[in-house]
């Protein structure tokens, strides 16, 4: 319920009623009040307005909280946002709560009155006893989501109480006596005073939920109130008169408070104590008791007064906060991330642990933003940062940030929020890592990526302009070499012949090397070229383009079913028919027999072409892929050995995989992979 989320509403109301019992006038009453409202940190602004009903008016005449000057008349009529809430509450005669006054205010006013004094919700309650308007207390909270049900409740009770109080003080027993007329008028007041002060004890002690009591000099209780009678499950007369023992007070904790007591009397000073007890219908509870001597005439003890408040909340926040914290430091210690805690708003920085990253910080500070978030980021941050609050959901950024050393670095940070039992925040959790091994491997990254797009352009173009000027002269070579053996064949030995067959088809043979070559560098695209492409289709079209081929060698080409996917359909159809042509060339002195399927992985198809050809050796199998790389000689078997390559390409272009099994004389198995567009995963 509080800010720190140590103290409750409960306790409020005990601090409030106590500081109503010391108290005879009506300005030192408005006063201590509000003391009590803003000490107890549930609540950063108090104050109290007197209800003027001759005009209809209500004039704040004490508050904490806020500075002095604000504390001028608020008009019924005037158009102050925060008068409209109090108008409400003197006509409804009801407690009155607005929210949201940051995030959705009425108006900019409130909005930047709420700002300057740290609050969130902001609540009015009449102070109303026995039909009476008193005045008006108003309330205001950093808790978005505050005044719930039972606060509500607790709030509209305590001001009957706070009018009550109100009400003896403005009396004319209260008032100076020097304006009082005569001492007969005086002798007649004083049994009223004393009438109205007996009242007003009993309303206060009555609506307490502190525990309030007294003891005579033999330990027997003399006084209960009703919430003490409550905790014992006893009555009024079942109880006065009784012993601790005989109240049911086990004797290890009578005999304590007989020795307190004891102390008292001799000491004439209070005494201050914890304890634990059990209360008859919610069980063991933690309490916090002082026990004060009440001096006669002659200055001996006579009673011994006592109040004991229930602390149980208080104490288990206050564990759980040692463990958190305690879980915490576990955190810091296990971890090798910067480890940090923040305030609900984030306006204060509780504690970092900055791992030599950056700067340590123990102790709260606001200055966080500007000492560790470098100034291009902050705005990014503080969006990101207000987007969280709002939605109460994980603040996740990549920031620049100072280190240790005054360089900049980078940072990923991580937050979460701790909620309350009312889903407020109570304070934030999060962990940092040093990306900065990472942003200059990016940087590094991203050079590297731009100067090979420059240079696979460059190599594109020298690749084509080298095609076409290595061209030229290897048909020309070619050609002259055919005309001269057709103008001087018959002039030409059987040698010399054979010497023009070699350098023909060694022409030939680059110029088959040139062009795919070309063909190589200019296999490239990108994914969103890609298209949905219908392998079926695709491997259709791979064996037509072979069909003389296939016909020359008697082979056999056959599928399972094959699947759709996402590609560049004239490279798909480039890779199977590569696969297709190389079973049919390597296929030994056997027809070929290819059989080509296609099964879906996690997330991806993997795809096998299997044939009945000569095999590879294992410890080559991966050279293959290279350019220009060749495992049989020329005169053995046809190729310019960048087909494979080609392959290899095209299926990482589209982000899959390609290798081979084989064995010598048992056949080969190119398997390569292409990603499940579908998203549909194994089946």
């Amino acid at each position: 319920m509080s800010r720190g989320g140590q103290r409750s509403i409960t306790d409020v109301i005990g601090d409030v009623t106590r500081a109503l019992v010391p108290t005879n006038t009506e300005p030192e009453m408005r006063r201590r009040v509000c003391e009590a409202f803003v000490s107890s940190e549930v609540y950063s602004v108090s104050w109290i307005g007197r209800y003027l009903p001759e005009r209809d008016d209500v004039i704040p005449n004490a508050s904490a909280g806020i500075a002095e000057q604000t504390l001028e008349d608020v008009s019924i009529a005037a158009e102050s946002p925060r008068a409209e809430l109090t108008t409400e509450a003197v006509r409804t005669r009801e407690l009155t709560v607005r929210r949201d006054l940051v995030d959705d205010p009425p108006c900019e006013e409130w909005r930047n009155h709420a700002l300057e004094h740290d609050y969130r919700t902001c609540a009015a309650i009449p102070l109303v006893y026995e039909e009476t308007l008193y005045g008006v207390l108003q309330l205001a909270t950093d808790r978005p989501h505050g005044f719930g049900t039972s606060e509500r409740e607790a709030l509209t009770e305590l001001g009957v109480t706070i009018a009550y109080a109100l009400d003896d003080a403005e009396s004319p027993a209260n008032t100076d006596r020097d304006e009082r007329e005569g001492a007969a008028e005086e002798m007649t007041e004083v049994p009223i005073e004393s009438e109205q002060k007996r009242r007003l004890y009993e309303t206060i002690i009555s609506s307490t939920p502190d525990l309030v009591y007294a003891f005579d000099l033999d330990y027997r209780f003399i006084f209960a109130n009703d919430a003490l009678l409550e905790m014992w499950g006893q009555t009024y007369d079942e109880s006065i008169g009784n012993t601790l023992r005989e109240n049911g007070y086990e004797p290890w904790h009578a005999e304590m408070h007989e020795r307190e007591i004891d102390r008292v009397v001799e000491t004439k000073e209070p005494i201050r104590g914890e304890v634990a007890f059990e209360h008859v219908e919610r069980g063991r509870r933690i309490y916090d008791y002082i026990f004060a001597p009440v001096l006669d005439d002659e200055g001996e003890v006579e009673i011994i007064a006592g109040t004991t408040r229930d602390i149980t909340e208080r104490k288990e926040a206050e564990e759980a906060l040692q463990k958190s914290k305690e879980r915490f430091r576990a955190l810091v210690t296990a971890s090798s991330d910067v480890v940090y805690r923040m305030s609900p708003d984030w306006s204060e920085m509780h504690e970092l642990e900055g791992k030599e990253f950056i700067a340590d910080t123990q102790e709260s500070t606001s200055d966080w933003l500007d000492k560790y978030i470098h100034p291009d980021d902050q705005e990014r941050v503080t969006a990101a940062i207000d987007e969280a609050i709002r939605s109460k959901s994980t603040f996740e950024l990549e920031h620049q940030v100072e280190q240790v050393d005054g360089s900049l670095g980078w940072t990923f940070s991580r937050a979460v929020p701790m909620l309350d039992e009312d889903g407020d925040i109570v304070e934030w959790i999060g962990m940092a890592s040093d990306i900065t091994e990472r942003k200059a491997y990016e940087r590094e990254l991203e050079q590297t990526n731009a100067q090979l797009k420059r240079s696979n352009r460059e190599l594109k173009r020298f690749a084509h302009a080298a095609s076409h000027d290595l061209q030229e002269p290897l048909r020309m070579v070619s050609s002259y070499l055919q005309l001269l053996e057709q103008r001087y064949g018959d002039d030409l030995d059987a040698d010399a012949t054979e010497f023009i067959e070699f350098a023909v088809d060694g022409a030939d043979r680059m110029r088959a090397m040139v062009d795919a070559l070309l063909e190589y560098s200019q296999v490239s695209t990108r994914e969103n070229d890609f298209e949905t492409v219908d392998c079926e289709a695709v491997l259709e079209q791979a064996t037509e383009n072979l069909q003389m081929a296939i016909e020359e060698r008697e082979a056999s080409i056959t599928s399972d079913e094959l699947p759709t996917v996402s590609g560049d359909e004239r490279q798909l159809i480039q890779l199977f028919q590569n696969l297709l042509d190389n079973a049919i060339t390597y296929a030994g002195d056997a027809p070929p027999t290819v059989h080509v399927s296609a099964e879906r992985g996690d997330g991806e198809w993997l795809f096998s072409v299997r044939d009945n050809g000569i095999g590879i050796d294992p410890e080559e199998t991966d050279d293959i892929f290279a350019v220009f790389n060749r495992l049989h000689a020329p005169d053995e078997y046809g190729g310019t050995g960048i087909g494979l390559a080609i392959c290899k390409r095209i299926v990482t272009i589209h982000d899959g995989r390609i290798w081979v099994e084989s064995e010598p004389g048992e056949g080969t198995t190119f398997f390569f992979t292409i990603p499940d567009s579908t998203g549909e995963g194994t089946t």
